[in-house]
């Protein structure tokens, strides 16, 4: 029951920040300088958990490494995209259309790596396309 309390938490603080994004981005601010103003914001906040928790990313060059990647790729370049798509259409279908992202990375688990999904696994993808 916990994880499913935090997975609504999660949900909800997804659906303000794309919200709050588009607000910004209605108003005329560009996409790339609304997300990096909230993204920006939101490191400074992060900054004492790195400080507290983050000496395992920082203890190898293999570590630091993945850590740079997640950095630049998932988050700054999804993010920037993101923000574009949300500057052409409504924050409920950039939103809805973001949570095909974990049901994709999924399905390219088990196609490209071998993973195995359970029963559940395919449930819950089918129950994110309908």
């Amino acid at each position: 029951m916990l994880g499913v309390g935090l997975g609504l938490v999660a949900a909800t603080t997804c659906a303000l920040y794309s919200w709050a994004a588009h607000r910004l981005i209605a108003r005329r601010i560009p996409s790339r300088a609304a997300m990096g103003a909230v993204f920006g914001l939101g490191g400074l906040f992060l900054l004492p958990v790195l400080r507290a928790t983050g000496a395992p990313l920082v203890s190898s060059w293999s570590n630091a490494v993945v850590g740079t990647y997640m950095a630049l790729v998932p988050m700054f370049a999804g993010y920037v995209l993101f923000g574009w798509g949300l500057a052409r259409v409504p924050a409920g279908t950039a939103t809805t259309l973001s949570l095909l992202e974990p049901a994709v990375a999924a399905v390219l688990a088990v196609l490209v790596v071998g993973e195995r999904l359970p029963a559940a696994g395919w449930t819950g993808i089918a129950l994110v396309v309908a």
